[in-house]
């Protein structure tokens, strides 16, 4: 996802979200994150497909039950 000047990664096999500062000279790594718990519903090759809602300063990730909501205002 891309909200406010900054790209939220979701790596799809192990739940880690990067935040990025991007410019046409590069980028620089915010913050990461994984998520936890992560869900035993899915299958041993299965990946995260949802992407990531950014909103009013929120990041919003589902991972299959589980739905998590992170403040990124900062």
């Amino acid at each position: 996802g891309y909200a406010d000047g900054r790209l939220y990664c979701l790596e799809e096999d192990s739940g880690t979200v990067v935040l990025i500062d991007a410019s046409p000279d590069g980028w620089n790594e915010r913050g990461r994150l994984t998520l936890s718990p992560q869900t035993e519903q899915r299958s041993e090759r299965g990946k995260i497909w949802t992407h990531p809602v950014i909103a009013n300063g929120k990041l919003y990730l589902r991972d299959q039950e589980l739905f998590f909501c992170f403040d990124v205002s900062q």
